[in-house]
């Protein structure tokens, strides 16, 4: 190769080198670390938005009114996935809303569409 050439991929390769070094790590973060919704009165709110509860685990105080909103176009429900609890069909901008007594955890699904899956984690 002749000098020039040379030159021009030492120039490349530094580019390469120092762009790489430079560029910010991405970071990208899970729904489920996203802080829980919570009202002013402490009860909390989870969508059904985009086939999926958001966010998907969730961890309550003993009393906790949690609230459920489908925010999609078709129709959800959310049922205990033991069948102790569970609400109607519900369109959209309807909710569903359970008081959670006692410690436990809690795994629900639409049952409907049964990749939608949450969990609600109870503690005193």
């Amino acid at each position: 190769m002749n000098k020039k050439m040379m030159k021009i991929l030492g120039m490349l390769a530094l580019v390469a080198v120092v762009t790489a070094c430079s560029a910010p790590a991405a970071t990208t973060i899970p729904v489920e670390s996203k802080p829980v919704e919570q009202t002013s009165n402490g009860n909390v709110a989870i969508q059904m938005k985009g086939f999926a509860f958001s966010p998907k685990e969730t961890t309550v105080k003993v009393g906790t009114k949690v609230t459920w909103t489908n925010m999609d176009s078709v129709g959800h429900d959310v049922k205990a996935s033991d069948g102790s609890w569970g609400s109607d069909t519900m369109n959209q901008n309807q909710t569903f809303s359970k008081v959670f007594d006692k410690v436990g955890t809690f795994p629900y699904v639409c049952t409907f569409h049964s990749g939608m899956t949450g969990t609600i984690t109870v503690t005193p």
